[in-house]
């Protein structure tokens, strides 16, 4: 988890709390051991970053490392942090978002994370990346987000159609290990139900993919999940 209503003082700890000059009382590397092995403890870490400038600078590296986002006021404190902070962005391996029901856009977060290994997404509204890109055509090119993700779960989320679905995946290009759980996907009556397969060309490397339901709903609309749809089940893991 990530103390997101202390972030704005951890990134600028007091001066006077500690002075740089001063020579730590214990090995470095016994200093930051220390600070690693409290990694789950976010609490801890917070008050080494407030408390001490010089253990400060690891403790802020080890928050950033593995980020478990849990609202959206987290969200957008995390996000602004690491706009102000440029020498954070590569520090962040892994990303969780929280659940989104309201219009939000991850890409802009996204493409200022290069060193981000693992992404999930957890009960997004709607995911659609028709308004973020610059036309239809650029979907499968130059649009390509966080290069290094090897790693990306997408759990209860909509899709306005199978296109955007592969649209989305397209600009991840290099995710080895795919997790889908109880997708939304609008279903047109009269449309096939393959039709959308060669409509997008997916530029991943290797994809294993574990999908446990996807729910295809006619007429889905985002005002709620819908109350009236049908389970396709393609596969259970």
């Amino acid at each position: 988890m990530f103390p997101m209503d202390d972030l704005a003082t951890s990134l600028h700890p007091s001066p006077s709390v500690s002075s740089p000059a001063q020579s730590p009382a214990l090995p470095w590397e016994v200093i930051e051991k220390v600070i690693d092995c409290c990694s789950g403890d976010t609490t801890t870490l917070c008050a080494f970053a407030l408390t001490c400038s010089q253990l400060h600078p690891r403790s802020l590296f080890v928050l950033f490392t593995n980020v478990d986002l849990r609202s959206m006021r987290q969200l957008m404190a995390f996000y602004h942090a690491v706009q102000a902070q440029p020498r954070l962005q590569p520090v962040v391996q892994t990303l969780s978002f929280p659940r989104v029901e309201e219009e939000f856009s991850p890409f802009p977060l996204l493409s200022i994370l290069p060193g981000l290994h693992q992404l999930a997404f957890d009960t997004f509204f709607s995911l659609d990346i028709d308004n973020e890109l610059p036309s239809q055509s650029t979907a499968l090119c130059g649009w390509q987000f966080a290069t290094s993700l090897r790693d990306l779960t997408i759990r209860s989320t909509g899709f306005r159609t199978r296109t955007v679905f592969l649209q989305f995946l397209s600009v991840f290009p290099n995710v080895e290990n795919l997790t889908c759980e109880r997708l939304y996907l609008e279903m047109h009556e009269d449309t096939p139900m393959l039709q959308d397969r060669s409509s997008c060309h997916l530029q991943l490397r290797t994809l294993n993919v574990r999908i446990n339901v996807v729910i295809c709903a006619s007429r889905l609309k985002y005002v709620g999940f819908p109350s009236r749809y049908s389970e396709m089940w393609m596969s259970r893991s």
